[in-house]
């Protein structure tokens, strides 16, 4: 989308007019994704694009305004707060109303992994239209900052890109904050084994102090899937890996270190030191120091003071 009259800038990617502020960038070769133009418009009665078929992604922000979108074979009327994406290799018509056209801005962009956080955001070729969810001034903000940053140098192009993820997270956050909103279940982002390996490496760091709804609120999913997906994939509950966690560190700790009961149970995270041995005996049936003089009168070494 390109305006073709009214330059008032020198720089040839860079244009301001009346009613319009527009940047385009060059595509970027092998790139997860890449900013190609943006841009405000107030936009004059009747003003229409297309019908056009491109080759990147481009989605608007209604600020105000209403306007119609044709899109394989559906017309949607639009206005303030809602959001149309066109996506590459499709044919679209859209125009602004006679009365009261719209004012927007947008985004267009590519790169190997933009149709994937479109999808994450809630668009696909079947439904090229959603609500904003937030002000869509909060889109508005992030444009103008990318247009601000139009001087070609290295520096701002990296800006212009931090800022197209920027905007994209913005997208993905506020459908699944709706979602949440309205008690419906987000879409995963992730494998379970990818959320599993994340949540045993945090067990395994934070042991000590770890609770379950800690490690679920790391990853980003809620106790209950946590939960549905340990015991899918390592057939026990997160929370008896943890206990297992702790008590194979604490064995460990009683058999290669001369440190105390209660200085083992406070170094696996139990304040009381009688709990920690239940917990022990329970799970190695014997208690913490017979453990010990078992394992000293099995292998008949002293015993390392360096934990």
């Amino acid at each position: 989308m390109s305006p073709t009259t009214d330059y008032l800038s020198p720089q040839p990617n860079y244009r301001v007019g009346a009613t319009f502020r527009w940047l385009g960038s060059s595509p970027i070769e092998h790139a997860e994704l890449f900013l190609t133009v943006c841009g405000i418009e107030h936009c004059p009665p009747d003003k229409s694009y297309g019908p056009v078929i491109r080759d990147d992604f481009h989605v608007h922000f209604i600020l105000s305004g209403k306007g119609t979108l044709e899109i394989n074979g559906q017309s949607y009327r639009l206005g303030r707060g809602q959001i149309f994406a066109i996506p590459p290799d499709i044919e679209t018509y859209y125009y602004a109303d006679p009365k009261d056209p719209w004012h927007y801005t947008w985004v267009s962009f590519g790169g190997s992994k933009a149709a994937y956080y479109m999808e994450k955001a809630g668009f696909t070729s079947a439904c090229p239209v959603r609500d904003a969810y937030v002000e869509p001034e909060e889109f508005l903000a992030l444009t103008e900052k990318i247009l601000n940053h139009h001087e070609l140098v290295i520096a701002n192009e990296l800006t212009r890109t931090a800022l197209l993820y920027e905007i994209l997270a913005l997208l993905v956050n506020s459908r699944n904050q709706n979602l949440e909103q309205q008690h419906k279940p987000r879409p995963l982002d992730y494998s379970p084994d990818i959320y599993v390996n994340h949540a045993v490496e945090y067990i395994h760091t934070n042991y000590r102090n770890a609770r379950i709804s800690d490690i679920a609120s790391y990853i980003g999913i809620t106790r209950s899937y946590l939960t549905h997906i340990f015991k899918q994939k390592l057939s026990i509950s997160p929370q008896e890996y943890l206990l297992s966690y702790r008590l194979d560190q604490g064995s460990r700790l009683l058999r290669t270190t001369d440190l105390s009961i209660q200085e083992v149970a406070s170094h696996i995270g139990y304040d009381n030191p009688l709990t920690f041995s239940k917990m022990f005996k329970n799970a190695y049936g014997l208690s913490p120091k017979n453990y010990r003089q078992h394992i000293v009168t099995q292998n008949a070494l002293p015993l390392s003071s360096k934990s």
